[in-house]
């Protein structure tokens, strides 16, 4: 009951000061007061420090949750919820950028070392010297698909000499190395693609995310409006601003990871082309030798030499 009688004092005496300026000589209802009242309401000091007090102290509360002090405060004080989905949403946004830049670091060295390999490729002299110096040459994706085709040519020869005609071994080691060159491709772009599963869960979830902790902020708001019964813009604005916060709090942690899948799935793209390319050629040259290779055990008086 003291607290209803503290509060209504406060409503009271906010109101008359917006209305009638807080004028000492008027009362609640505008009428001049006599000396007799001014003496009877100024008579008892120990009430009217205790009646004073209330009128200053929900100003603390109003500056520790108002606009100017900070993110961090303003998602402590709109509950403990909104605030685990604040952290969430900063963990995710820490991890979205890490994975962006380490991604676009690695990626673009990909490019550049397939591209060195693809020239190197084509400026050696021969397949098996280019294999022995494979280890000279930094990771890409279409290096690895000539280590391990061309590893898979030499163990295929022994099956070109035990099939049963020259055409099944043929095409039994072109077969292998097509499956080789398709199981590489899977195993690099599986490990391009490595983390970027957490790029698309916070894209697609951190907007909800955020979206949750503001309908939760927005309900405790208008919790505390019914509770204190106040519905004025200054009750409400501090409350909502807490709440939308969430929302601002999924976006930032949203549109960096889709811009980062994206960036990351167009240099992956644009590698597997290339790889697709050096497979391409890789597959022609091994042919080429196979065929080559056949018509020297056919005809002793061939003059061709092959590229292995």
């Amino acid at each position: 009951m003291r607290c209803n009688r503290i509060f209504t004092f406060c409503l009271l005496t906010l109101l008359s000061i917006s209305i009638y300026g807080a004028d000492p000589h008027h009362d609640h209802h505008g009428q001049p007061t006599s000396a007799v009242a001014t003496s009877a309401v100024t008579a008892p000091p120990a009430s009217a420090v205790p009646l004073g007090m209330p009128a200053s102290a929900p100003q603390p509360q109003q500056e520790g949750s108002g606009i100017g002090t900070g993110l961090w405060a303003r998602g402590a004080s709109a509950g403990p919820i909104v605030f685990a989905v604040l952290l969430i949403l900063i963990l995710l946004s820490i991890f979205s950028w890490a994975i962006l830049v380490a991604k676009w670091l690695v990626l673009r060295k990909l490019e550049e070392s397939s591209s060195k390999f693809s020239h190197i490729f084509w400026e050696s002299r021969s397949l098996n010297d280019l294999n022995q110096r494979i280890q000279e040459y930094p990771h890409s994706p279409i290096r690895e698909a000539f280590r391990n085709g061309y590893a898979e040519l030499i163990r295929s020869n022994p099956m070109k000499e035990q099939a049963i005609t020259p055409e099944i071994g043929l095409a039994a080691a072109m077969e292998n190395v097509q499956r080789t060159l398709y199981k590489t491709k899977g195993e690099q772009k599986r490990a391009m693609e490595r983390f970027l599963p957490v790029l698309a869960l916070t894209a697609s979830a951190a907007p909800f995310i955020g979206l949750f902790g503001t309908v939760w902020g927005i309900m405790n708001a208008f919790e505390g409006i019914a509770q204190s019964g106040s519905t004025s813009l200054a009750s409400v604005a501090p409350g909502i601003s807490e709440a939308l916060l969430a929302t601002a709090f999924g976006l930032a942690a949203a549109i960096p990871a889709v811009v980062g899948y994206n960036i990351a799935q167009n240099k992956i793209r644009g590698l597997l082309l290339q790889f697709d390319g050096f497979k391409a050629d890789f597959l022609n040259i091994i042919e080429r030798y196979l065929v080559v290779d056949r018509g020297e055990k056919a005809g002793p008086s061939s003059s061709h030499t092959p590229r292995l």
